[in-house]
Parts: C-alpha cells; sequence; structure tokens
C-alpha cells in the first residue's frame, strides 16, 4: 500500500516537471507510476492534493537523506560540509528542489495554501532541530560563543537556503569556495 501511494507521488514529482499542475493528467500519472487511474484516486482526490502529497514525500526524502548523510559526524565544520554537500546533491540531480520554488506561482485554493503552509511549517521544525543539532556541536568546540539560540537556527537555515539557490541558479562560483565561505560566515556570526 505504501509502496504504490510512493510510486504516485515519484510520478506526480517528474510529470510536475515536465507537464506543471495544469498540465498533469491522472492517466499520465497513473502510466507512469504503473498503477490504474481508479487507484491514483484511492490515495488522492485532486491534483492539488497529489501535489501536497508529493511536497511531504519529497521533504521528507530530504529529512531522511540528510540525517543518514549526518550519522557519525562529529565537528561543526564536517556537519556543515555534509549538510552543504546533501543539499547540492539534492538541488541539481533531482525535480523536487525547482518542485518547490514553483509552489508560489501555483494557481491553489485557499485551503490548499492552508495545508501547504502546515506541511512547509513541519519540514521548518524539521530543518531547525537539524540547524540546533549542528549548532550545539560548535557551542561544543567553542567556535560559537553563545548557546544556540532560535535566531541563530535560522540565520544558519537562511545561509543553507542561499546555498540552495546557488546550486539550483549556478552561476561561475566554484562549489567548494562557496562553502567555505558560507562555513567562514556562520563562525563570524555566531563568535
Amino acid at each position: 500500500m505504501k509502496a504504490k501511494r510512493e510510486q504516485i507521488l515519484n510520478a506526480v514529482l517528474e510529470l510536475f516537471m515536465s507537464e506543471g499542475l495544469n498540465g498533469m493528467k491522472v492517466s499520465a500519472i497513473a502510466k507512469r507510476a504503473d498503477v490504474g487511474k481508479g487507484t491514483v484516486y484511492e490515495y488522492f482526490s485532486s491534483k492539488e492534493d497529489m501535489y501536497l502529497g508529493a511536497v511531504e514525500h519529497g521533504i521528507d526524502k530530504l529529512g531522511e537523506i540528510a540525517r543518514v548523510k549526518l550519522e557519525g559526524s562529529s565537528t561543526f565544520r564536517e556537519s556543515f560540509y555534509i549538510l552543504a554537500d546533501c543539499i547540492a546533491d539534492i538541488a541539481k540531480k533531482g525535480p523536487f528542489m525547482s518542485f518547490m520554488t514553483d509552489a508560489p506561482n501555483m494557481p491553489f485554493s485557499t485551503d490548499t495554501i492552508i495545508r501547504l503552509k502546515s506541511v512547509l511549517n513541519g519540514a521548518m521544525a524539521s530543518a531547525l532541530a537539524v540547524m540546533s543539532e549542528i549548532l550545539d556541536m560548535g557551542v561544543a568546540e567553542g567556535l560559537i560563543n553563545q548557546p544556540e539560540s532560535e535566531m541563530q537556527k535560522k540565520a544558519m537555515l537562511v545561509i543553507m537556503g542561499n546555498l540552495t539557490m546557488q546550486c539550483i541558479h549556478p552561476g561561475n562560483d566554484d562549489f567548494e569556495e562557496l562553502k567555505d565561505f558560507y562555513y567562514e560566515t556562520c563562525l563570524k556570526l555566531f563568535a
């Protein structure tokens, strides 16, 4: 049951990127997911429900990838770089980041916007928890002089967001230099 839902959500992500929300056909989603059209409607009542499900699914996948990659990291620097690499991999390889950046341009109902905001708030809470763990390492190492605060977590999230946008829309910047720059920025900002 869970596998079929995941197949459908992956198909939604892929088709959304090529067709957009209005261009996605349920028959195409079913074909891509290798399920019947009726099966799609067993899981989702509308395209908006599919979009919300795909956003939540993508966020969960991002969190899993980050947690696995961060397991065993022992220093602030190592964790920062692992998280940066994880973000870059996701931004460069998968459609999810572009899928998310298109969200504000979608013609959603008020109810869907409220539900999307709830999903994104949950993602923000998870991301802030990861930032907290990484910042705790910096405090323990003496790199960050003050105990981590909510503002520090949000500032680090903004820094990672900037790095993400530079991965989605790369210029001529060298990624390793960008990581170094943002790491040093964190140290200066939180010292």
